[in-house]
């Protein structure tokens, strides 16, 4: 009996990646474009892997991979790269470098705030709310939240970026809280007393 034991190298690590928070982001499905004899792919928590037999001779058009987001929830609260001529949710990533980092952005989205006074928890009007970023480049990134209902107070729709990630939330010039916002929807609502004064 003759056993055959193939070797295979990782040749390319694909990190789909949340742009805020740095993290590995939806579930996804992924193949070779175009597919190559003894290459492989596997998709892990960390990323997309793909191997190859370092016995056999690369490939001799250029390497892409495509990758799909099969997580609609996902989808939908996600910047995702135009791909031209690619399905809906598709995107298409040149493998071009040992490690591959695709920065996949959120979409725009509100963050209100719900103020109420410390002494009897009504609602606390004519404050200056902003959402300050805790860290980056200066200046010091903000986003200010204006007052509708009476104690109720609501951002722009706007991206949060990985500076505002996570932000803190200044009333009247005192920061009353730390928080991040939650990226699997499109709204954040939080209540919370101030005791700034």
């Amino acid at each position: 009996m003759i056993l055959w034991t193939i070797t295979r190298t990782h040749t390319h690590l694909v990190r789909l990646l949340h742009a805020s928070t740095g993290q590995p982001v939806g579930t996804w499905t992924a193949r070779l474009d175009p597919p190559w004899p003894w290459w492989s792919v596997r998709v892990t928590p960390d990323g997309v892997v793909v191997s190859s037999r370092p016995d056999l001779p690369p490939p001799r058009s250029p390497r892409r991979l495509l990758a799909t987001l099969t997580d609609p929830a996902a989808a939908a609260v996600l910047v995702l790269p135009d791909s031209p001529g690619l399905p809906e949710r598709m995107i298409a990533v040149d493998l071009d470098h040992d490690v591959v980092e695709v920065r996949l952005h959120p979409v725009k989205m509100t963050l209100t705030v719900v103020l109420l006074t410390h002494e009897v928890g009504s609602p606390r009007t004519g404050a200056d709310v902003v959402a300050r970023a805790t860290h980056g480049a200066a200046p010091v990134q903000t986003v200010p939240l204006h007052e509708g209902e009476p104690g109720t107070y609501t951002s722009p729709n706007v991206e949060w970026t990985a500076e505002l990630t996570p932000a803190d939330l200044v009333v009247d010039g005192v920061v009353v809280r730390r928080f991040a916002m939650d990226f699997g929807r499109a709204r954040t609502r939080l209540r919370l007393t101030d005791s700034s004064n």
